[in-house]
């Protein structure tokens, strides 16, 4: 049960491996999935949903490897689509495959383990986006029992997929520098 991606890679739906993922891949296919499984006022991808998640970990000051990790944090997406949360509730061995993809890439890209405390982090944001998109973009906001406060002003505008891929892979290559130069991979 393979498929292969854009640049060629092959990719062992049963059994992911870390070095079948690379940047250029994510960044392509994260800017052509629509967020919200297409029911926006406009489309709007993962990939600039992650690059404003990116953004907002650094306009609060959070160490590079959230602000990484919140960059790639869906990008078992790219390979699996974006499936909604309410949806992927109903599917547990989903749920389990999407782990897998996501902790590959994350090992691929020297981010794992994250802690309970980056993970927390990560997820912090990632609500508050989602509060925010939705409140710009969507007929209905989502409710939340407090208001998510944003330190960033996020980009909800329709941008062409070419330029978001462009931007996500931009900066998923100074990150990997950064990697190469500073942090110690496991």
């Amino acid at each position: 049960m393979s498929f292969y991606t854009n640049s060629g890679k092959m990719i062992d739906m049963a059994k992911p491996d870390m070095d079948s993922f690379c940047g250029e891949d994510i960044a392509h296919a994260l800017s052509m999935v629509c967020r919200a499984t297409g029911n926006f006022r406009h489309f709007y991808s993962v990939a600039q949903h992650s690059l404003n998640c990116m953004r907002e970990a650094q306009a609060r000051g959070f160490s590079q490897r959230v602000c990484f990790a919140c960059l790639l944090h869906d990008a078992s997406e790219a390979y699996l689509c974006d499936v909604p949360t309410p949806l992927k509730e109903l599917l547990p061995d989903y749920r389990k495959i999407e782990k897998a993809f996501q902790r590959e890439i994350f090992k691929k890209f020297g981010l794992y383990p994250l802690s309970g405390e980056e993970e927390r982090m990560v997820k912090i944001i990632d609500e508050a986006l989602l509060y925010y998109e939705f409140k710009c973009l969507h007929t209905i906001p989502i409710c939340f029992e407090k208001t998510p406060q944003l330190c960033s002003v996020p980009n909800v505008e329709k941008m062409d997929m070419g330029a978001v891929e462009q931007m996500m892979l931009r900066e998923i290559n100074a990150f990997e520098r950064l990697i190469m130069t500073t942090w110690e991979v496991g």
